[in-house]
């Protein structure tokens, strides 16, 4: 990977780890020490659908900035998993 894909890479976890529970974060520590990698992937996979599923109920029952939040972690979420799918086909190749 090239030094700036690392450094796009690493932003992405960085905004993705400001956005997640510290409980999500501590679950990520017990996977993968201190780097996320592909063996993350299902962990990440499961926390996208969770917080898909929480977007609608929380703008129904008014709560805006609980789904803005929501939806910026769906969104960084899906950029981060497409980053490391991508991580995994390069060293696969």
């Amino acid at each position: 990977m090239t030094e700036m894909n690392t450094r796009g890479f690493d932003q992405l976890v960085e905004q993705y780890l400001g956005l997640e529970s510290l409980e999500a974060t501590e679950e990520l520590l017990d996977l993968c020490g201190a780097t996320i990698d592909t063996r993350a992937l299902p962990f990440l996979g499961r926390r996208l659908h969770e917080e898909e599923a929480q977007i609608a109920p929380l703008g129904v029952r008014g709560y805006t900035r609980m789904r803005e939040k929501c939806e910026q972690l769906v969104t960084s979420l899906r950029a981060l998993i497409a980053a490391l799918e991508q991580r995994s086909e390069e060293e696969q190749a």
